[in-house]
């Protein structure tokens, strides 16, 4: 892929992103990376969606040193590195302020695969980091433990995380994660607690 494409990859997804309602304003990041070259594509910082063009994408190697552009990298590039080294076949990575997935991330609750629309990800509850600060080192060590185990976590107080083999992958993990969250907010609010069992998602991803 040539660098216009990764770029414009980016400025697509994150567009989108706003378009079915996982993040608003200037909140959310979005990247690619070019394994090939070691090179990682990420949106700016503080720069909101209506405006995003694919000459504001940074682009930084694998220690975020900023090799192209005139725009900041979003403040949470370290995390987007550290998802990158923790999943070696991811392409992409999608953070997103969602709401239903905020309020699990800020209850510190897991997110329970009570559909089928959870197979997408895995199958598995949707792991919580340990509370970081956004933008920090911290954050981007704790991100590591849950993701060796799962592409989508939830970040204590924050938000959630998704990582996928491309960007589009790694978006519908995003929203997959959003619905299901959204579905087992409503089962809880009525209390509803016969939850679907997990041989049935053993079955489905079989």
């Amino acid at each position: 892929m040539e660098d216009a494409n990764f770029r414009a990859e980016v400025v697509k997804t994150a567009k989108k992103a706003e378009e079915k309602g996982l993040c608003q304003y200037k909140s959310g990041n979005f990247s690619m990376i070019d394994r090939d070259n070691g090179v990682v594509y990420i949106t700016p910082s503080g720069i909101s969606r209506d405006e995003l063009t694919s000459a504001m994408i940074a682009k930084i190697d694998m220690d975020g040193n900023v090799l192209e552009g005139d725009f900041a990298p979003s403040i949470e590039v370290a995390m987007h590195l550290s998802a990158y080294r923790a999943r070696p076949e991811a392409g992409a990575v999608v953070h997103t302020h969602s709401r239903y997935a905020t309020i699990f991330a800020s209850m510190g609750k897991e997110i329970l695969p009570v559909s089928l629309e959870a197979v997408h990800y895995g199958g598995a509850p949707v792991p919580v980091t340990e509370f970081g600060m956004a933008g920090s080192e911290d954050i981007a060590e704790k991100i590591v433990k849950p993701l060796q185990n799962s592409k989508v976590c939830l970040l204590k107080y924050h938000g959630s995380l998704a990582v996928g083999d491309n960007m589009d992958q790694a978006l519908l993990n995003a929203i997959y994660v959003e619905e299901v969250a959204l579905i087992y907010y409503h089962m809880l609010a009525i209390g509803f607690k016969d939850f679907m069992p997990q041989e049935l998602f053993e079955g489905a991803l079989a």
